[in-house]
């Protein structure tokens, strides 16, 4: 019986550590960017002015918590689940947000590092989705680094636009081995 629960506890930490994959369905990712006529690549791509209408896009440079992450998601009036995760001594403090979105088959894991400052947080996002590769993508606000399941180019802009994640934090993300950010929504300096 120990082994048992030895073994579905291991499974249960590799689990939270690897984020699924999205699967969205049904949202036209065309309807929240638009992209210059003559190019086509991800980065000409620039989010609709209407999509972050009413948030506060002013760079925040308070010290933030996974809470406040947690409160906005809320006032989107999205459903989230929080998983603290052990991490070791030389990593930032990691928790995991669990967000049932609208069109995205299953809960999407967002993986949120508390760091001491922005642009740390701002490295560390890119380092993770340089690691990650192709599809990853996140957003950072001040001293959090947020970093989503994989997914295409874009599945990850649908859902940072249906979540209004890319309101609340810059939003980056994988184009062919580069992080870019996509302008229009939340961004600091």
């Amino acid at each position: 019986m120990r082994t048992l629960e030895l073994l579905f506890l291991v499974a249960l930490g590799s689990a939270c550590g690897e984020a699924l994959p999205l699967q969205v369905k049904g949202m036209d990712w065309h309807r929240f960017v638009t992209q210059r006529p003559e190019r086509t690549e991800t980065s000409s791509l620039r989010f609709r002015p209407d999509l972050c209408e009413g948030n506060d896009l002013r760079p925040d440079y308070s010290t933030l918590t996974e809470a406040s992450l947690l409160r906005f998601l809320h006032d989107q009036r999205l459903d989230v689940q929080v998983q603290h995760q052990a991490v070791e001594a030389q990593n930032p403090d990691l928790n995991y947000l669990f967000v049932r979105i609208p069109g995205v088959a299953q809960p999407v894991s967002l993986r949120v590092a508390t760091l001491p400052n922005a642009d740390e947080a701002g490295r560390a996002l890119s380092e993770a989705i340089g690691k990650r590769g192709r599809g990853s993508w996140g957003v950072h606000r001040s001293n959090l680094a947020v970093l989503g399941p994989s997914g295409s180019a874009e599945d990850d802009i649908a859902v940072a636009a249906v979540s209004k994640l890319a309101c609340w934090g810059t939003f980056t993300m994988d184009d062919a081995g580069d992080a870019i950010v996509i302008p229009g929504g939340y961004a600091e300096p």
